[in-house]
């Protein structure tokens, strides 16, 4: 496991901690015991004392902004116990970005919370000669010609990796692969969008958000900040409770249904922004993602535009 595998896995643990700890002095809490919940744990072990407060800190801070959103944390028409739980790596893979979920079995409510420690992604997805990213991301295939295109890159790619070398080893790796694999991508998603208008951008931002509303809790070290970001898309956060209402009221998120633009980002060879309607923007990383050369390649995924009404909350610890 990756020093940044350990501390996501060890922050999706302090939040949980946090959760049990701030609610079950108030209501009926039951934590969840599982293979996930042990895995987070025992990262969490991993930090040493003063990284472990650090963290619980940070989630504290989190929790102290959500609560206050969701009456039914604390308050329940039957007084059902609250489960919380830490959701498999696999949901994810599934498309559900939850890594903490909060619910009530007996009212079917449930609230989610994506933890991420001093990064931001949304995705880090791949890029290969067998993925088909057109039908994986946006449910529509890529055509022959991007698979023609592609083909020679990931030739190479096979070549060099059967000879065992390291990425450090390769000159201009940027030129030689990494921007003649974006230029294929973009056109490609320029072509689907020509196609299927509308379903590209929508598919691409349920693809990269999941099928759940959910609560981003993001600790910043760099400024000993938290901060969290409602993603209310389905209208589901912050509903009310017994007559007791979220403190603020949380806008849906209007989805895009136009690609604006799809660029390469100044003086970058290595990352694609593209620009959709109602205040949505993707950048796009390519990078590889280990020591020695692979036959894929790996995005790194981030809003770095939101709609503005998404009404996201920072503070400091």
């Amino acid at each position: 496991m990756g020093n940044q595998e350990i501390t996501g896995k060890a922050f999706e643990y302090a939040c949980i901690k946090s959760l049990y700890e701030f609610l079950s002095s108030k209501c009926k809490v039951n934590l969840e015991s599982s293979l996930s919940l042990q895995n987070a744990q025992k990262s969490y072990c991993q930090l040493s004392n003063e990284e472990q407060q650090k963290y619980i800190v940070a989630a504290r801070k989190g929790i102290e902004i959500i609560v206050p959103l969701e009456p039914n944390l604390l308050y329940s028409d039957k007084q059902d116990a609250l489960v919380l739980s830490i959701q498999s790596d696999k949901q994810g893979q599934k498309g559900d970005v939850r890594d903490v979920l909060c619910l009530r079995d007996e009212k079917g409510w449930s609230i989610g919370l994506s933890c991420k420690h001093n990064h931001e992604a949304v995705k880090h997805s791949r890029l290969s000669r067998t993925i088909d990213f057109g039908y994986e991301w946006m449910g529509h295939p890529v055509s022959g010609q991007y698979k023609n295109t592609i083909k020679p890159i990931f030739d190479e790619l096979d070549f060099l990796k059967s000879n065992k070398l390291k990425w450090s080893e390769i000159k201009e790796k940027d030129l030689r692969f990494y921007l003649p694999l974006l230029k294929a991508f973009k056109a490609e998603l320029e072509y689907l969008y020509s196609c299927f208008n509308e379903d590209i951008p929508i598919n691409l931002l349920h693809y990269l958000l999941g099928r759940h509303d959910f609560y981003k809790v993001i600790a910043h070290s760099a400024d000993s900040t938290t901060e969290v970001k409602p993603f209310n898309i389905y209208n589901t956060l912050g509903q009310a409770v017994k007559n007791k209402k979220s403190q603020y009221k949380l806008h849906q998120l209007k989805m895009p249904d136009q690609i604006l633009s799809i660029d390469l980002k100044k003086n970058s060879l290595t990352t694609l922004l593209i620009y959709c309607n109602n205040g949505w923007t993707l950048s796009l990383r390519i990078h590889n993602a280990s020591e020695s050369v692979e036959s894929s390649l790996k995005f790194d995924i981030q809003l770095i535009g939101v709609p503005s009404n998404l009404g996201s909350r920072r503070e400091s610890w």
